[in-house]
């Protein structure tokens, strides 16, 4: 019997690695390492009116369309680090222009900035933006999990009035639209953390 299961180990080695080719070609391990940062707003403040400057680091300013920012990690199934997670845009950018179209379905005129000179009469700076974004890749399945923290600084007539602190995150795992998971759960985090915002933002603007 000892000698029947020698006899077929290589064989059955070489099974494993041809189904594992299989699964690869068939982009069962498939992930996205350049992720869609478009957002879709959630659309639950209504009635603003007036313009809101929304303001992040220059230094968080794509300058080229060919720079990729790093937003996270691939891992594989034994937790080896296989690739990064690309944006074509910053942590502080995706979050900007998320406040932008969730502000203008509200109503208001939005304008993104890189510098807050002081008598605008209605301000967000953007202190602190921060996306991770990661995905443990394997052959049965692909889990993606997101975090994102904004840290806010809220300005009237020139006036600090408010500082803000929002943090939310989320996970999925799936079996297909592996390329599409970690997109799906940016996009998820992100609602859920202008859920949170939207309404102490319109809040403090309308008072």
């Amino acid at each position: 019997m000892n000698k029947t299961i020698e006899k077929f180990k290589p064989i059955l080695f070489v099974m494993l690695i041809m189904f594992s080719g299989v699964m690869l070609m068939g982009g069962c391990a498939r992930y996205a390492r350049n992720v869609n940062t478009l957002y879709e707003p959630s659309a639950t403040v209504h009635g603003g009116t007036g313009a809101i400057y929304i303001v992040i680091p220059e230094s968080q300013q794509s300058q080229s369309s060919d720079i990729k920012w790093v937003i996270g990690k691939v891992m594989d199934g034994e937790s080896r680090q296989i690739d990064e997670v690309l944006s074509p845009r910053s942590a502080a950018e995706i979050i900007q222009a998320a406040f932008g179209q969730e502000f203008r379905m509200a109503g208001y005129t939005v304008i993104p900035t890189t510098k807050r000179y002081g008598g605008e009469q209605r301000v967000i700076d953007l202190t602190k933006t921060e996306i991770k974004l990661d995905q443990t890749s394997d052959l049965a399945d692909i889990k993606a999990k997101c975090r994102v923290l904004v840290g806010l600084d809220i300005f009237k007539n020139g006036q600090l009035i408010k500082r803000l602190q929002y943090e939310t995150s989320s996970s999925k795992i799936d079996v297909k639209d592996r390329d599409l998971l970690a997109g799906n759960v940016l996009q998820d985090t992100l609602q859920s953390l202008m859920l949170k915002a939207m309404p102490d933002l319109n809040t403090l603007f309308t008072q």
